[in-house]
């Protein structure tokens, strides 16, 4: 035995000497073989990651759940006389509900939004009525932002609840807002190593690798994060919020609102106090606010606002003009349920005493007023205006009594108590820690966009 496999190996090796040519053929065709397999493999593999992330997963591609029946493909030579169609099939047809597919995603003009993509939905037809069954699937799937929208039976409107992405909120927000987005965003981009990222929530600002900025919308106004400490800007021109509290925004904890071209301003000096130690980056301006306004079932569609939930309402018999649709946003907002102090006061370039009363309720001017740390002394009693306040000092200055002896020739040296009333007009931010104000005081002083800081009584 041993000596036939010696024999068959000693042919063998003959055998390969005369035809190694034939032999390296063979075994190149294998190995070419072996290696088109494994693409094939990985192409399969890889369309079918691609359809799980664009709609259903790949094992439940062509079929529908259960009291869903899928709507039927369109060829694209026929796709314009069916959306006709579908109009006018979304006007008579009896059904209780269409979710129109969601078309590929679109490149946004607020920036790359490839990471926020939603999967799009299957296309579904609903029986009318529905079954307590089909309604808690299908607000499964609005949960899961695969519906895009709902169609109401006979004497029904829907109303929506939904939440918006950043994006979605920059590109339906109005011209001032995206105004100031731009210059912020060229102001952040002008210093080198900065690197811009639009998320769900946010747009973040990378130096390098941390986080160093943020803009956030938060109802109708744009708010910039910040890495800087805002206990270093408590008693400022800057009026802040530290949000450190938030785990999200721990990096950079500093918010400041936008609401007016002042804060604007005051937000690009932030920005340059940010950024003292870095390299400018040649970055040429951009206008970042040439973003096109898109209405909401635009932007469901595109995956940039989901449907949260739905429900169908009965039209008032002796309303005929109700809406099919009505929305209410309930945003996935970083700050859900935070109450900024300025939240509803609109800053004004110039506001006089005669006017101020309208402008903001006594109430609220009360909230306005901070407690500051100096104990209050009687002993010799003053009173100043606060228009000429605004006369002897500058914009965002600290206003103190001892200031005030300073600059007002016509205030007593030997005053110890000062209350400021309201005068005239005033046309700057001031930070006045004063003994005692009137509230019409309180109102300019805080609708210019400065602080009212009370000394505490002894």
């Amino acid at each position: 035995m041993k000596n036939f496999l010696l024999s068959v190996l000693s042919d063998a090796l003959d055998y390969l000497r005369e035809n190694l040519t034939t032999v390296l053929i063979i075994a190149g065709a294998v190995v070419a073989a072996i290696a088109v397999i494994v693409i094939i493999a990985c192409c399969v593999r890889a369309r079918r990651k691609r359809a799980r992330r664009g709609g259903q997963p790949a094992a439940m591609q062509g079929t529908a759940s259960p009291g869903l029946a899928p709507a039927e493909p369109v060829p694209e030579e026929n796709a314009a006389a069916h959306e006709e169609n579908a109009v006018a099939a979304e006007t008579n047809a009896p059904a209780a509900g269409i979710a129109k597919p969601m078309p590929a995603a679109e490149s946004s003009a607020v920036g790359d939004n490839s990471s926020i993509r939603q999967p799009a939905p299957l296309t579904v037809e609903q029986p009318a009525p529905l079954t307590a069954e089909q309604r808690e699937e299908l607000e499964k799937y609005a949960g899961q932002g695969r519906v895009t929208f709902i169609k109401p039976r006979p004497g029904m409107f829907i109303r929506y609840r939904y939440n918006r992405s950043f994006s979605a909120k920059l590109i339906q927000a109005d011209e001032k807002v995206k105004r100031y987005y731009s210059q912020l965003k060229n102001a952040l981009l002008a210093y080198a190593k900065v690197a811009p990222r639009v998320s769900w929530r946010h747009e973040s600002f990378r130096y390098g690798r941390p986080s160093v900025a943020k803009f956030v919308i938060r109802g109708k106004t744009l708010c910039l994060c910040l890495a800087l400490d805002p206990a270093d800007y408590s008693e400022s021109k800057y009026i802040v919020d530290d949000m450190s509290r938030y785990a999200k925004f721990a990096g950079t904890p500093l918010l400041y609102r936008i609401k007016n071209d002042r804060r604007c301003r005051y937000a690009k000096e932030l920005i340059a106090k940010l950024f003292e130690a870095a390299e400018p980056s040649g970055h040429e301006e951009e206008d970042f606010s040439l973003i096109p306004y898109k209405d909401t079932q635009a932007l469901v569609e595109e995956g940039l606002i989901k449907i949260v939930s739905f429900q169908e309402v009965a039209l008032p018999a002796e309303n005929g003009e109700q809406p099919l649709v009505e929305e209410e946003f309930e945003d996935d907002d970083d700050f859900e349920g935070e109450d900024f102090e300025d939240d509803d006061d609109d800053e004004l370039e110039e506001v006089s005493a005669a006017d101020v009363g309208g402008l903001m309720a006594d109430d609220r001017a009360k909230l306005r007023v901070q407690q500051g740390e100096t104990l209050s002394d009687k002993s010799k009693s003053g009173i100043i205006n606060i228009d000429t306040l605004g006369q002897f000092f500058e914009e965002g200055e600290k206003v103190t009594l001892e200031e005030i002896k300073k600059r007002v020739p016509y205030v007593a040296k030997n005053v110890t108590y000062i209350k400021v009333l309201a005068r005239g007009t005033l046309s700057k931010p001031l930070i006045v820690v004063a003994d005692d104000f009137s509230l019409e005081a309180v109102k300019m002083i805080v609708l210019t966009g400065g602080r009212a800081i009370r000394n505490k009584k002894a």
